[in-house]
């Protein structure tokens, strides 16, 4: 059998062009401390879901944050996904049969996502390339609504310039042709603010480089086929990961965390609204919300006539 240590490097190596340096060290350093030890006294072709889910409730019990288990769960499941396809060790299926690593705080419907808890998302959708991430990944970092993500085809994605069309929807209708009543969805076209060119971050273009392996440029992104993908599919799919993870996630939340955070690092008011397809923005605080009397003063400065 093939060294875990090989088999943890390649996996290292094949992710390393796709995340920031600073996010392979903390990889690296979590394979290293607890990985590794674990396949010492556990080859990866002898792991099971009993022995993963001791070893994860060792790590809680010496008082490892739910935070970083949560990360050497989703390090370990990835590392064995890699083994299973390269060098065809058995399948387990982890998923849900693991310990609850849960983060403590959770979000209300109509809230955002704290640091942690978009930080174990991210590392979810760098460890699962496929649809329910992409869908994941545009809303959180380029602020576009579900209906609109699942109207896209790859058509509307432009690489090379980074950016994506956003111009239709998906949307349901009833249907009640010969008297009879059926839920369809449709294709809507989008006018302004809606219709706008979104910006990629380079690391989406990268991710999304690496999803889009078909050449048919007009199939749907999501599904990859000639039909619409189904909204509801999407939100399902969600609201299951919600579960795994131990924490509230809607396309809503994602998509506040995204005005969120553009506000937080200043991002130009202007182009948030652009970005978002919005003609007004609502910004909410809540009552925990206090900052300095002479940072406060600073700020208000700027608005100085400066007669």
């Amino acid at each position: 059998m093939i060294d875990e240590t090989q088999i943890c490097q390649e996996w290292l190596d094949l992710k390393k062009g796709n995340i920031k340096p600073t996010t392979y060290d903390k990889y690296e350093k979590i394979i290293t401390k607890y990985l590794i030890p674990l396949f010492d006294e556990c080859p990866i072709d002898q792991l099971n879901v009993s022995k993963v889910s001791d070893y994860l409730n060792q790590l809680l019990e010496k008082g490892l944050s739910r935070y970083t288990v949560n990360l050497i769960k989703l390090i370990l499941i990835s590392i064995y996904d890699y083994a299973h396809d390269q060098y065809g060790y058995k399948k387990i299926d982890f998923d849900g049969n693991l310990p609850n690593t849960h983060l403590k705080t959770k979000p209300k419907a109509s809230d955002v996502l704290n640091d942690e808890q978009e930080d174990i998302l991210y590392q979810y959708c760098m460890f699962h390339v496929d649809s329910l991430s992409v869908s994941i990944l545009l809303t959180l970092y380029a602020g576009l609504r579900c209906m609109e993500t699942c109207a896209l085809k790859i058509k509307d994605v432009n690489l090379e310039e980074g950016f994506i069309d956003i111009n239709k929807q998906v949307e349901r209708i009833v249907n009640r042709e010969n008297n009879y009543s059926k839920t369809l969805s449709q294709l809507t076209y989008l006018s302004w603010p809606e219709k706008r060119q979104v910006v990629l971050q380079p690391f989406m273009i990268n991710y999304l480089n690496a999803y889009i392996d078909c050449n048919n440029p007009e199939v749907y992104l999501l599904n990859k086929l000639n039909s619409l993908p189904a909204k509801r599919t999407y939100q399902n799919k969600l609201t299951m990961l919600s579960k795994t993870l131990g924490f509230d996630i809607s396309y809503s939340i994602l998509r506040n965390t995204c005005k969120s955070k553009c506000i937080e690092n200043d991002v130009n008011i202007k182009v948030i609204m652009n970005m978002l397809g919005l003609s007004k923005l609502e910004i909410n605080i809540d009552d925990t919300y206090h900052e300095g009397m002479d940072y406060t003063r600073e700020e208000m400065c700027k608005i100085d006539p400066g007669i």
